[in-house]
């Protein structure tokens, strides 16, 4: 069979046909791309073609927010430190997974009571030896995913607790830990994979008493949904949330904030306050 471009994007496209979904069209095109680059390794082709061939667009299913109550049976649950520090700071300043693992101490101001968005952990391949997959800080969705956040009161005490958590890490491992400064590392300083966390996500919703069938991803929703039920205008969310939008409206209170929103962290504050009962 001459495998071609075109080819690839039949076989994508059926996928498509099917009701896939965008993200698992996607996989699948990263998995071939990564296939025949092997095969091009080891010298069996010449050419990826996989790489130019265009992705189509499948179904999109219908993301979901958590309510109050829902969010109050989380926070009650047994979470560890890294785990409440984790989901405090993505539902309270609506951090998309990928720029929660990112964050290093140095994007967050404890004293201005602020967190800096400025990347995103991606997966890179590193090809050597042997081909391996290392996670490494990169861009940010869009130019308009960078902005400053005000921080909740509660996100910025677990945040404390979680440094606290390192800090006896570090004293533990020794010469050991890796100390890039990751805020959400593993207990030897290295950063975790979005996949990883999200399996331990559901695990943990779980067994708090709202069902596992939840993404990271939903945190980001709850924070829109959330802010939206308390009353903030809508281009101020899509502001904090660093989204796309780019109309007139958004512009405008995109000069007026300018990069700073404040807010939606006072409004979170109130939120966590009844969530967390204090």
């Amino acid at each position: 069979m001459n495998l071609t471009p075109s080819a690839v994007e039949r076989y994508l496209g059926e996928m498509a046909r099917e009701g896939l979904a965008t993200s698992t069209i996607r996989s699948a095109k990263g998995l071939l791309v990564r296939a025949i680059r092997r095969a091009q390794r080891d010298g069996l082709v010449g050419r990826n073609v996989a790489e130019p061939a265009d992705t189509p667009v499948g179904i999109r299913t219908d993301s979901k927010s958590m309510t109050v109550d829902q969010l109050s049976c989380l926070f009650a649950s047994d979470l560890t430190v890294w785990w409440r520090a984790f989901l405090m700071v993505g539902t309270g300043c609506g951090l998309r997974p990928g720029e929660l693992l990112a964050l290093t101490w140095d994007d967050i101001d404890f004293d201005a009571g602020e967190i800096r968005v400025r990347n995103s952990l991606k997966a890179k391949e590193v090809t050597g030896q042997a081909t391996k997959t290392v996670m490494k800080r990169g861009d940010l969705k869009t130019p308009r995913s960078r902005r400053t956040l005000l921080l909740p009161a509660n996100a910025a005490e677990a945040l404390r607790a979680q440094k606290a958590s390192q800090a006896a890490d570090k004293l533990r491992r020794g010469r050991y830990y890796e100390d890039a400064g990751w805020v959400f590392s593993n207990n030897a300083g290295q950063p975790k994979r979005g996949s990883t966390v999200n399996k331990r996500f559901k695990v943990i919703c779980d067994q708090a008493g709202i069902d596992s069938d939840w993404h990271l991803h939903e945190q980001r929703h709850t924070f829109v949904s959330l802010l939206s039920d308390a009353g903030i205008d809508i281009d101020k969310i899509a502001d904090a949330a660093g989204h796309i939008n780019a109309n007139v409206t958004r512009t405008v209170y995109r000069h007026q904030l300018a990069d700073k929103i404040s807010e939606a962290g006072v409004a979170m504050n109130d939120i966590f306050g009844r969530v967390t009962g204090s």
